[in-house]
């Protein structure tokens, strides 16, 4: 195994996931990224998650034998429990320099080729800024895949980013706005506008879309009130999206401004794209009537102080 194949990382990005998900997503990205260097669990939001696994792993450094190939673990806790800020967090301050990060979700099992082909395949195509894989699980799953195999897009269950790409986001103080929920959509796009608007033109190419790069979740069960509860609370942010998406397109694609000048939150993101374009924002509201609650509930600023955004190192093995 060389070690330009060692230099890699995997982030998973836990928050609601129960103890017995999150160990089947560590288990199922040790096989799948073998040839990694280190797999980085940020669990942001849920300090009780986060003790438990470290309780695990202490477990299992005790009982289970070592293996020199495998990837070494870090357990990250991150009080806010916020996805970009978690993004934020391992961008400029967790990543060490790896030439490739991949980045799954903490309820995601990859298939055990899945880093293997997307690792592969974007570092082949030396256009590409990072790359990503496509869902095979879901009613909306085929759709979505053969949409983003023609159209390109970035999916936050499974994807990555080339080092030098992360080292410029570091370097020009990118940050994804505190509270957004389309973290996926404007990471999407900040690589397609190859980091800034005004010198690049959008282009599909930068980022690997993969056709066969992919993972497993578990099937939601409609009879039970949890994922009832989940399913209605994911309705609600997706409209909330809706207004996110649009204010980004303002920003990057309309405005050409430079994703260093985003807002410090989605809620001030979505408010200035409100005031400066009251026609579009009326347009959308029109047709979701649901958008002006959604737009009241939209995370609001931090109130805590800004340590309790940043990232602890709770355990290493």
């Amino acid at each position: 195994m060389s070690t330009h194949q060692r230099a890699w990382a995997v982030v998973i990005f836990a928050c609601r996931e129960s103890l017995p998900q999150l160990q089947q997503t560590l288990d199922a990205t040790l096989v799948s990224g073998a040839s990694c260097a280190v797999i980085h669990v940020l669990v942001n939001g849920n300090p009780a998650l986060g003790k438990a696994l470290v309780t695990e792993l202490d477990r299992r450094d005790i009982t289970q034998p070592k293996l020199a190939a495998s990837p070494a673990v870090q357990v990250w806790s991150i009080p806010m429990g916020d996805k970009a800020n978690a993004w934020n967090q391992y961008i400029h301050r967790i990543w060490a320099g790896e030439a490739i990060a991949f980045f799954i979700d903490g309820y995601v099992r990859l298939n055990p080729d899945a880093i293997g082909l997307l690792s592969r395949a974007v570092i082949a195509n030396t256009r590409a800024l990072g790359g990503t894989g496509v869902p095979t699980m879901g009613r909306s799953a085929k759709a979505l895949r053969e949409n983003m195999i023609v159209n390109t897009g970035f999916h936050g269950n499974f994807c990555c980013i080339k080092g030098e790409t992360i080292q410029q986001m570091r370097d020009r103080h990118i940050r994804l706005p505190v509270g957004l929920y389309r973290t996926d959509s404007l990471m999407g796009a900040i690589l397609c506008f190859a980091l800034d608007p005004r010198s690049h033109a959008w282009e599909d190419y930068r980022i690997h879309v993969h056709p066969e790069a992919s993972w497993q979740i578990n099937p939601a069960r409609w009879w039970h009130p949890k994922d009832v509860q989940a399913h209605i609370k994911r309705y609600f942010r997706q409209i909330r999206g809706k207004l996110e998406n649009a204010a980004i397109a303002d920003h990057l694609d309309r405005r050409l401004l430079s994703p260093a000048e985003l807002p410090a939150t989605a809620r001030q993101l979505v408010l200035d794209w409100a005031k400066s374009c009251p026609a579009d924002y009326k347009r959308l509201a029109h047709k979701h009537w649901l958008m002006m609650p959604t737009l009241e509930s939209i995370h609001p600023a931090p109130v805590a102080p800004l340590k309790s955004s940043e990232p602890e190192l709770v355990w290493q093995g």
